[in-house]
């Protein structure tokens, strides 16, 4: 789990503050995420879960939680998809001939 902050000034660094209080509450699950800082002069603020931009505002920390419970999510059934679909399919020619 990434956690990316993209700034361009060290005023726009007061996020961080968000992202910790996030990165926190995610740790209290087992979910321990990288914090990745990108320093870049003038670039525009910007907050990513794994790639997935978030909106800036004052809810900041619990998009940052649900954007990576969603991830969370999402690359769980990627990992298991191939299981699925064999079970799925295995499912619908079963017949019970007891």
């Amino acid at each position: 789990m990434n956690i990316t902050v993209t700034y361009g000034s060290s005023i726009d660094a007061i996020v961080l503050n968000a992202v910790m209080v996030a990165a926190s509450e995610l740790g209290k699950d087992g979910i321990e995420p990288r914090i990745l800082q990108v320093y870049q002069p003038g670039a525009k603020l910007k907050v990513s879960v794994n790639g997935v931009e978030i909106d800036i505002d004052e809810n900041l920390h619990e998009k940052i939680i649900e954007t990576a419970y969603a991830s969370l999510i999402e690359e769980d059934y990627t990992d298991h998809r191939d299981f699925l679909v064999d079970a799925v399919a295995a499912a619908t020619s079963w017949s019970d001939e007891s």
